[in-house]
């Protein structure tokens, strides 16, 4: 009995198999790539924010790109060469991923107050370093602020009142408490003195709202996509864990039929 003997739907679990992990080992390269980046980037992912202990986006990234890149390799080898040992190991993988993803998911919801009450505490204590030119890391602080104020269309934490109360350097000037330029809405950004024309209460030019609630919103407006992807994600491992459990079974077969042949 051989390989080329297979019905059609034998000869497509396989692959489907090595289409998927052509795709994994895609998707592995992108994200392992892009932790990269992001680690040796100065404000990747907005690190000086968000380092928190155990939530490191940059290394987590690293850490999935690494494992998806070598579960993707494992998975095509395995299902081109119908090398058991590897598509064994690949189902493996997959149930351990499976449960290290429920794992992830509880996580997340038991660190979600953690690292809102982290992240909330580091921003207010890097606006308080904004411009001080005598503090380590002076101008990654600089540019991670500015980056999530204008990104996020954004001032301060929970209002541009923080620069005032949090920096000195921007309570009463000539004109009033002011704010950087990055809190500038982003028609007005390109004047330099957009922030300080007045008074942060009496100008119109500046973001009203905090980068805690926007920052928030965005995820919140997001978690629908999120859960769709996941749902999507968790139904395609069954789907893959499935086919291969019925190529390992063919080839299983096809080798016992050729000892018992052979013998």
């Amino acid at each position: 009995m051989a390989s080329e003997d297979r019905g059609c739907c034998d000869k497509c679990a396989k692959l489907f198999i090595m289409m998927i992990n052509i795709v994994i080992v895609i998707v592995g390269g992108a994200i392992l790539a892009a932790g990269i980046y992001w680690q040796l980037s100065p404000t990747g992912f907005y690190k000086e924010v968000f380092n928190h202990n155990i939530f490191n986006v940059p290394i987590i990234s690293i850490v999935i790109g690494s494992l998806l890149l070598l579960v993707g390799l494992c998975g095509f080898i395995g299902a081109c060469c119908e090398a058991m040992f590897l598509l064994k190991a690949y189902m493996g993988f997959l149930i351990v991923i499976m449960l290290m993803e429920i794992v992830v998911a509880v996580g997340c919801v038991a660190m979600k107050s953690s690292v809102e009450s982290y992240a909330t505490t580091r921003t207010q204590e890097l606006i308080g370093y904004y411009g001080d030119e005598d503090k380590d890391e002076a101008d990654i602080i600089k540019e991670t602020i500015d980056l999530i104020q204008e990104n996020f269309d954004c001032c301060g934490v929970d209002g541009p009142n923080d620069w005032s109360s949090l920096n000195a350097d921007f309570k009463d000037q000539t004109n009033g408490d002011i704010v950087p330029n990055s809190c500038c809405k982003e028609a007005n950004r390109d004047d330099d003195t957009c922030g300080s024309k007045a008074d942060y209460r009496t100008n119109d030019e500046i973001n009203s709202g905090g980068c805690k609630t926007s920052m928030m919103n965005f995820v919140e407006n997001n978690m629908l996509y999120v859960g769709i992807v996941a749902g999507v994600i968790v139904i395609l491992q069954v789907a893959i864990t499935l086919t291969v459990s019925s190529l390992v079974n063919t080839v299983s077969r096809e080798e016992h039929y050729i000892r018992y042949a052979t013998s």
